[in-house]
């Protein structure tokens, strides 16, 4: 974890780098936030789908085209089995990244 942490922080810092030309703090608070607020919401959205919410609308939607479709509904899985792996590890890294970020725009209004 702190080994993609890194790598996130990297990114962050070639980005403000590529985008200003100079490295402000400014630049930094602005990309992490970027970066951060991508990760939590990748996180969230993987959350919300592995819970289940969808899968009883897959299930109506396939009972509701059952005409049309040629695949049984046994073989298809719902979308919280079709995830393979947990939001913990995205929801942690984005939400890091943003409290960094927010320590840093901490600094800079002062």
């Amino acid at each position: 974890m702190i080994f993609s942490l890194l790598i996130i922080q990297m990114l962050i810092f070639l980005t403000a780098i590529l985008r200003t030309d100079e490295l402000t703090l400014l630049s930094y608070i602005n990309s992490s936030f970027v970066y951060g607020g991508i990760l939590l919401f990748l996180g969230l959205w993987v959350f919300v789908i592995r819970t289940g919410v969808f899968d009883i609308f897959t299930i109506s939607m396939r009972k509701a085209f059952k005409l049309k479709s040629t695949i049984e509904d046994d073989e298809m899985r719902p979308p919280s089995e079709a995830l393979g792996f947990s939001s913990s590890f995205l929801l942690i890294i984005g939400t890091i990244t943003l409290l960094i970020m927010l320590i840093c725009l901490m600094i800079y209004s002062i």
